[in-house]
């Protein structure tokens, strides 16, 4: 992969101020990007700016609040964000949360919070998307996915539901806007060491290792590194696709 194959773009990024949204946004910065990112929180903006300015220097960096789940604050993160950057060529949905409840006792709120954010979140997110990169002639919409769209036992019928939807949604996307020149995908990944990920049980990620062909689990950098290939002009015939980031498994076996 070119090392500036997003020079000169802009990028904008949910969930970018840790784990795989972090590595993306460096990532994007390096390759030679502009980058707006949103987040909830904000305790890791000033550490993100600094390693940027030091990894990426000379390019822009915009950090905003935005709960993706309510419709008034992504319109709020797309206008401050096109207002700073001047345009978008990509977008990369990945903020989400994950809640682990077995089906027959998952209360619905915690149904209805997950998907919020999970699935409604992305559809709010990519509906403006394709609205701004439809204006300006094309772009990418990568979308992050999970194995655990596939199910799992482990009692995840609202995460495994969401991201299933996640897949409804990339493709509806790639067939209504693919003449517009509008490009939809999704990375899923497994397990990945990320703050979202270290509440899970040690025998879970052995149990992991065991079934991966590579026996390690997949680093954030190298799952946002297929992500920023999806953003770039280097993935063009690449739509409505399902590119996998778990080491060889493709099933949730935990």
């Amino acid at each position: 992969m070119s090392a500036r194959d997003l020079d000169g773009r802009a990028v904008l990024v949910t969930g970018g101020s840790r784990g795989i949204g972090r590595a993306v946004v460096l990532g994007a910065l390096e390759r030679g990007a502009d980058v707006a990112y949103c987040s909830r929180g904000g305790a890791d903006d000033a550490a993100l700016a600094a390693e940027a300015s030091g990894r990426a220097p000379g390019r822009r960096l915009l950090a905003l609040r935005a709960d993706v789940a309510v419709e008034e604050q992504v319109e709020g993160f797309f206008d401050a964000a096109l207002s700073a950057l001047g345009r978008v060529d990509a977008v990369v949905s990945n903020a989400g949360i994950s809640r682990e409840d077995l089906l027959v006792s998952c209360p619905a709120a915690t149904w209805d919070e997950l998907l919020a954010t999970n699935l409604t979140g992305a559809f709010l997110v990519s509906r403006r998307a394709v609205r701004e990169l439809v204006s300006r002639g094309g772009g990418s919409v990568v979308f992050m996915g999970s194995l655990q769209q596939y199910g799992s036992p482990r009692g995840a019928a609202a995460y495994a539901t969401g991201k299933g939807g996640i897949t409804g949604l990339m493709a509806a996307i790639a067939w209504e806007h693919a003449a517009d020149g509008v490009r939809a995908n999704q990375v899923a990944a497994g397990y990945v060491d990320t703050e979202m990920t270290s509440h899970l049980p040690e025998f879970a990620r052995r149990r992991f290792l065991e079934v991966s062909p590579l026996k390690r689990l997949p680093t954030t950098e190298e799952v946002a590194a297929l992500i920023l290939f999806l953003c770039s002009a280097r993935s063009a015939g690449i739509n409505g696709e399902t590119l996998h980031a778990a080491g060889g498994v493709r099933e949730m076996f935990l």
